[in-house]
Parts: C-alpha cells; structure tokens; sequence
C-alpha cells in the first residue's frame, strides 16, 4: 500500500505537468436590480442535438459547411506546425546558473479510487526531497532527463543544439518555431511549452536555458550562443 501511495503521488508531480498546480480562489459577484428594460419574453427550452443538427443543415444547404471545415482545418495545422510562442524571453551573453525549488503545495486532496484521502489539501511536497512526502519511504526520486528550453527560429541556437550532448537523454522544449522542423534539423523528438506553463514554474528568462536536477532543486543554466557564428 505504501508504494503504491508512493508511486501514485510522483506520478501526480513528475509528469509532464508536474510543474503545474491548481490555482483556486475565491470569486466575488455583485448583483445589482436594474428592473425590467423592454419586452419580456418566457424562456423556452431547446434541444441542444437538435439546435446543432438543424444549423449543420442550414450550413450544408448553403454551401457554408466546407468553407467553415476548411477553416477549421486550416486553423488547427497552423496551431500545430507552429504554435504560439512564449513572450518575453530572449538571449544573453551573461548567462547565470541559478536554482528553482520544484516544492509544490496541494491545492485539493488528493483521494483514491474509493474516495479516501491519500494526501491532505495544503501539503507542501518536494518531489525531490522524500522527506516531505506524506509517507515512510526515503528514497529520494533521481530525473532522468535533461530539459532544453529554445528558440527554434534562432539560428544561433539552431547551430548550438546541433552540437549540444549530454549524458542523461534531452528533452527538447521550444519556446518559439516550429517543431516539425526544428525536429529535422535535431534528428529527434520536439517539444512546445505550450501556455507557457513550463517556462514561468522554471523562471526561464533566456533560451537557450539547460535544465537539470540538482539535490532537491532544478539547475537553470543559460547558454550564450551569441558566437556560433550566425
């Protein structure tokens, strides 16, 4: 049962969204009587299928359907082959090494399958500090990755990446380009931070930015590229 809580609980923090915690506050509405304005009329019901399956005829009879699927179509390709890039990141030629503490607090406990609660809403967790984990283990959770944060349209960085190795695998993450061909120029699997949810939880400020775990903290550190030649 342990490991299993165990197991259950990295795999909540060291996912691809590991990075990422739910954020719930309270909202305020002020509601405000200002009478009756013009006519009135009585709220009648519809049935939604019905209401979506008579506007796709009418787009059909039209000659609108096509056009609206081509649309789409097209918008979704773009979106893929080049999403929206992170703002407000750029190089540098005095690139820092600094530490980011990876702890996350629970926002909602966290229960199994039959409802019991495993882990209490406002536990403060280091997924890589077993010392904080609501359980007895002690064995402390190695990443085996090494993330790259680029700017796949900077040739500068094209050039760095082409040569950059490492001993553990890299996980490259794109913070603006495409990622179909930044992917060829590599010869290996890409990545997009997409909301740039990865990039502010690592306070990523330039690319390209090598991140590693070190003890219980992720390492940041910047690459200046400003010599490749480009």
């Amino acid at each position: 049962m342990k490991k299993t809580r165990t197991t259950y609980l990295m795999a909540l923090l060291l996912s691809v969204g590991l990075l990422s915690t739910l954020l719930l506050a309270p909202i305020k509405v002020n509601a405000k009587d200002f009478g009756r304005v013009g006519a009135t009329f009585e709220i009648g019901e519809i049935d939604m299928l019905q209401w979506i399956d008579t506007r796709l005829k009418r787009f059909e009879a039209n000659g609108k359907f096509d056009s609206l699927k081509n649309e789409f179509q097209g918008r979704v390709k773009a979106a893929v082959d080049r999403p929206t890039p992170v703002m407000g990141l750029g190089t540098t030629t005095e690139p820092k090494t600094f530490l980011v503490n990876p702890s996350l607090t629970l926002a909602k406990d966290i229960k199994d399958a039959q409802g019991n609660i495993l882990y209490r809403k406002g536990t403060v967790v280091n997924p890589f500090d077993s010392s904080t984990w609501p359980t007895v283990s002690r064995i402390n959770y190695t990443f085996s990755k090494t993330l790259v944060f680029i700017d796949g349209d900077d040739l500068n960085q094209q050039a760095w990446a082409k040569k950059f190795t490492q001993e553990k695998t890299i996980k490259w993450i794109l913070t603006n380009g495409s990622p179909g061909e930044f992917a060829q120029k590599i010869k290996t699997q890409v990545y997009f931070d997409q909301d740039s949810s990865l990039t502010k939880r690592l306070h990523i400020q330039n690319t390209p930015s090598v991140v590693n775990q070190k003890g219980v903290n992720w390492e940041v550190r910047e690459i200046d590229v400003s010599k490749e030649g480009f």
